[in-house]
């Protein structure tokens, strides 16, 4: 035999295992390429997640911030119109609340699943001031949980409402006080709505055998008189 064929019989098993060693390292190269891959996409998806919940979060919050706001002022409308409570204003405001709350939690949504607990005296505060207004506050333990597995908790709750409720009687009492020294009441009266008229409130007064009565209208309907 000669040595020519020695050399190819023992070269034909080193090239078998170098072929063998190429496709492992070949087949590595592909699963780690492939792994890596799903790695990338699976962070992009879960970003994505993320930031639907964010997105979520933070339109619920605004909105329900809308709500509030809205609540008040129609709280402060009806409430004040039929000689209502500040009790009578507050469970109005917490039950308009509520009822959004609930259209909320009840929305379809195929992909994320939003729990948003109902308000009450704990988690809502209402801050009477001193000229009538109203300043809310509040904390909902909301959760909101994206099928892929991003998860956002907790909404804030802030406003302060244009004065109404009450309104009407503390520009009457201020009136009065101004009418105690002031005698051009034509004068005063006119200066009086011009200061008002951006709230909508409309003062008249009138001098009755030497009584003067402040009447202070709303001009949405509600009326409040003091007789000094």
């Amino acid at each position: 035999m000669s040595k020519s064929q020695i050399n190819k019989r023992a070269s034909a098993p080193t090239l078998a295992v170098f072929t063998i060693f190429v496709i492992l390292c070949s087949s590595v190269a592909i699963v780690t390429f492939q792994s890596s891959e799903e790695r990338e996409a699976s962070t992009i998806i879960l970003k994505s997640a993320a930031d639907v919940i964010r997105a979520t979060a933070s339109q619920v919050e605004s909105e329900l911030n809308s709500t509030l706001e809205s609540s008040i002022a129609a709280a402060m409308y009806d409430v004040g119109l039929k000689g209502g409570t500040r009790e009578n204003v507050e469970n109005y405001i917490r039950e308009y609340m509520n009822a959004h709350i609930y259209d909320i939690n009840a929305s379809s949504r195929s992909t994320l699943k939003v729990v948003v607990p109902l308000c009450d005296e704990n988690s809502l505060t209402i801050e009477w001031l001193p000229n009538g207004g109203i300043r809310a506050r509040g904390y909902l333990d909301a959760s909101f949980e994206h099928v892929m597995g991003p998860r956002a908790f907790g909404l804030s709750l802030r406003t302060m409402s244009r004065p109404r409720f009450e309104r009407i009687k503390h520009v009457a009492e201020l009136s009065a006080v101004l009418v105690a020294g002031e005698k051009n009441l034509a004068e005063l009266e006119r200066a009086l709505n011009e200061n008002y008229a951006c709230e909508g409130l409309a003062v008249e007064l009138k001098d009755e055998n030497g009584i003067v009565s402040v009447t202070v209208q709303d001009i949405f309907g509600a009326q409040g008189v003091l007789v000094p």
